[in-house]
């Protein structure tokens, strides 16, 4: 499987944050774009100040919005992280059954905490989220790599494949999947395949490239 030619098997999506600037997104959607994460928040307090605009000028164009949440293990309890993504996403039209949650999961910034807090944090946040009303397990992925996710994380300690995985595995002809969910003989719903690609709309900085299965939207 080609990674970098697959418009005939799967949709076009990017994820974006404040480091791509002031994106057109009109450029974007004629480009192929269908679909696209967009950084919201951080911690229990950081918000990233394009994500409203992001997600809003996106929508206008007909691409799939979502949004991202990266996970800190022990800077913010999981309760806090929870309210920050409630308390923002109140400023959306976020609608469950249309828009997915992801929580963003990587070692930058969560180097000191152990495997087990990994875990544990990351499992009472997403606990957090599955049983609000405003959300479902079914809409919540989770974003890791397949390196850091195996080694980093005590992945083994809870289910999480109950939660869709967007892969991060970068210039392959195929990712590869986190132990979570190749043990339970469950593949990937978004991958992002690069880290530097270019899109039509998008001139500051690079951008994230990812392929997602149309069965999933």
């Amino acid at each position: 499987m080609n990674s970098f030619n697959n418009d005939n098997v799967f949709d076009k999506g990017i994820d974006v944050s404040k480091w791509q600037g002031a994106i057109d997104w009109g450029s974007v959607a004629k480009s192929g774009v269908k679909h696209a994460f967009i950084r919201m928040t951080e911690g229990g307090t950081y918000v990233d100040p394009k994500f409203v605009e992001n997600w809003n000028k996106a929508k206008i164009e007909n691409i799939n919005v979502n949004c991202y949440h990266y996970f800190r293990a022990l800077s913010s309890t999981p309760e806090e992280q929870f309210n920050n993504i409630k308390n923002v996403l109140s400023s959306v039209d976020f609608d469950s059954t249309k828009n997915s949650l992801a929580i963003d999961v990587e070692k930058s910034r969560n180097e000191t905490a152990t495997p087990e807090q990994m875990a544990d944090n990351l499992h009472a946040l997403l606990d957090l989220v599955s049983k609000n009303s405003d959300f479902s397990c079914q809409t919540t992925l989770i974003y890791c790599s397949p390196s850091y996710w195996d080694s980093g994380i005590k992945w083994d300690k809870y289910d999480f494949s109950i939660y869709p995985l967007w892969v991060a595995n970068w210039n392959v002809e195929t990712p590869q999947l986190p132990l979570t969910w190749k043990n339970a003989a469950k593949s990937w719903s978004w991958w992002q395949y690069s880290s530097k690609g270019k899109i039509s709309g998008i001139t500051e900085n690079v951008v994230d490239l990812d392929w997602v299965k149309r069965a999933c939207t």
